[in-house]
């Protein structure tokens, strides 16, 4: 029989081996649609929650997806810190911390919420230089199904999450509000049979357009040039060639 932390390493290297693979596989896109960033788009940061919510439509503003399945929110901060925004985007949105209360990760323990919170403080540091606002979800509820995940610490984390966000001046919601069975970190409704990811995404989606509250894209108004007297024309031209009108 092996030792317990045997285990719990073999599952912390098939874990972060999923999330590698999955970056692998996602990154050239990723960063091509990083490339594409503009002042008014909103950027998603996070976990399968993320990255199953596609590219939401945010009042005609450009989404960008960055979401990883399986991210831990170590992950997310490494994985966004080697990534660059050209531009600072209108806002960001993030989605973090149903892969970090995994049982075997011990979630109780309040060594694992320090360095939660300090990995979610990197992510936060990252998402402020790229976007004007920045939104953080709860975390989401698990199917009581579902026990490879504890409940008590969807709360207790979300509470960190809600800290952080006071202190920074950032804004923190819960989308998924409506599937919640009170504060008991489980769900009453609306979840895969996995326990763990929701049956409707675009449900969210919506939602979190409903949430996020940046306004619509206000068009760039036409400037029409202004009219030039024949004369001054014929004076500017006479200037730029040499030549008395």
């Amino acid at each position: 029989m092996h030792a317990p932390w045997i285990a719990t390493v073999a599952r912390h290297w098939r874990h972060e081996r999923c999330v590698r693979n999955r970056l692998a596989e996602r990154r050239p896109a990723l960063r091509a649609s990083l490339r594409k960033a503009a002042p008014e788009s909103v950027i998603l940061a996070g976990n399968s929650h993320v990255e199953f919510l596609g590219t939401p439509d945010f009042g005609g503003r450009p989404c960008i997806n960055l979401g990883i399945g399986g991210s831990t929110a170590a992950d997310c901060a490494a994985h966004l810190a080697d990534l660059r925004a050209p531009v600072r985007c209108a806002a960001s949105v993030l989605i973090i911390g149903t892969n970090d209360i995994l049982r075997w990760r011990h979630p109780e323990r309040a060594s694992t919420e320090r360095r939660f919170e300090a990995e979610v403080r990197r992510i936060l540091q990252i998402l402020e230089v790229w976007s004007a606002q920045v939104f953080v979800a709860a975390i989401p509820p698990i199917g009581a199904w579902a026990t490879g995940r504890d409940p008590a610490a969807a709360a207790a984390f979300s509470d960190r999450l809600e800290a952080l966000c006071r202190a920074g001046g950032h804004s923190f919601f819960d989308p998924f509000a409506t599937l919640r069975d009170d504060e008991s970190g489980l769900a009453r409704t609306g979840l895969y049979p996995d326990g763990v990811h929701l049956a409707d995404y675009t449900r969210l989606a919506a939602e979190l357009v409903r949430l996020v509250a940046i306004g619509p894209v206000v068009p760039a108004p036409r400037i029409r040039p202004a009219a030039v007297p024949a004369g001054s024309l014929r004076a500017l031209h006479a200037a730029a060639w040499g030549v008395r009108s």
